[in-house]
């Protein structure tokens, strides 16, 4: 830690910070957290167009008056946040300063399609000197012709705030939890998710059903669309089943520590286009959750059958199916639960997380 805060005068930090609360944005203040740059750029907007000249703005005037040495950033999701990309990328190569490049999401290749924005982005790349994946298999989406970059795979953790954690659980079980935690769009699995509980509420009585999470949109639903079928859903649910269906909200901090404690299993069925890690599937692990959830993207490289199931995605059948099981085998939940707690606590650490990071970033500040 000592080298990085010694040389932390030299460091632009470019990423999303949080709010709104998601896996990239977390892991993405954790490390801004660790390093303690000088100069922050928070690349989350709200307004798409308005917001992206501000950072370009910002870069700029950071490059022009400012002395930076090393440039941390998430690269971009969308050919339209790639022109703020390709700014940073120029100015980082006009001024020679060394580039770690963090990638969370999943459509990367869709920026490489042979247009001529793709080939601009291409060259721009080639001024990133590391980038960090977050599984060895999302390695393969970044182009083989970015040869000289470096790659280096280094698996998200768990919130700091679940370290410190003692869950006791009960011998005998009477009562069994389940979790829905996530964004809640309809490519996050929300309305999935909420067929299968009420399918579940129909067929035992002694199962509760916790969901947590704002409403965002996505391809298939807007904002005000997934609160007004999600309020509509939720006010029936808990007509048919009183004290049975809780709705929490955004949880953080003590809150979403409880919550997750609380709870036996996870219900994450997401089919969300950029999902690469589900940084809730290893915080449901930590607080010692079996996990159901979809067989997309890269999640498989994160649960197997150790940690929990896999479904297909959108398969309200398959869902069910995989959450009774676990429902009607007590034993077998239970056993994955204390596999997940000692299994996160050996691959998710943030302890872990911080000193692989803390190791690249010095690594480069003591070459410059």
């Amino acid at each position: 830690m000592n080298d990085i805060n010694k040389n932390n005068n030299r460091i632009l930090f470019f990423c999303p910070i949080p709010p709104p609360i998601g896996g990239q944005a977390l892991i993405s203040n954790i490390v801004c957290n660790l390093i303690n740059p000088a100069y922050l750029i928070n690349t989350n907007v709200v307004n798409k167009y308005t917001d992206t000249l501000k950072i370009i703005l910002k870069l700029i005037w950071v490059f022009t008056y400012r002395r930076i040495e090393l440039v941390y950033f998430t690269c971009t999701r969308s050919k339209f946040g790639a022109i703020k990309d390709i700014i940073l990328l120029v100015l980082c190569k006009l001024k020679r300063v060394k580039v770690i490049n963090h990638l969370h999401g999943n459509e990367i290749g869709e920026l490489f399609d042979g247009s001529l924005i793709a080939k601009i982005i291409h060259w721009s790349y080639k001024q990133i000197d590391t980038t960090v994946f977050v599984t060895e298999r999302q390695k393969q989406l970044m182009p083989l012709s970015l040869s000289e970059m470096n790659r280096v795979v280094i698996p998200n953790c768990y919130d700091p705030i679940l370290d410190n954690l003692e869950r006791q659980f009960e011998s005998n079980i009477k009562e069994i939890n389940i979790l829905f935690i996530s964004f809640l769009m309809k490519s996050k699995g929300v309305f999935v998710a909420l067929d299968v509980f009420e399918l579940i509420a129909k067929e035992y009585n002694n199962v509760i059903f916790n969901i947590a999470g704002e409403p965002h949109s996505d391809e298939y639903m807007s904002k005000i669309d997934v609160k007004r079928e999600f309020d509509r859903r939720l006010k029936k649910l808990t007509k048919n089943y009183p004290g049975r269906f809780k709705y929490h909200g955004v949880v953080k901090n003590v809150e979403k520590k409880t919550l997750y404690s609380n709870n036996d299993i996870l219900l994450f069925p997401t089919y969300f286009k950029t999902e690469s890690f589900g940084l809730v599937n290893i915080e449901a692990m930590r607080t010692g959750n079996a996990i159901v959830t979809t067989d997309h993207n890269f999640l498989a490289d994160i649960v197997t059958e150790k940690e929990g199931i896999l479904v297909q995605p959108n398969d309200v059948p398959e869902t069910l199916k995989a959450v009774k099981y676990l429902l009607d085998n007590q034993h077998i939940m239970r056993d994955i639960q204390f596999h997940n707690i000692d299994h996160a606590l050996q691959l998710y650490s943030p302890e872990q997380f911080e000193n692989n990071m803390k190791d690249l970033i010095t690594s480069f500040l003591n070459k410059v």
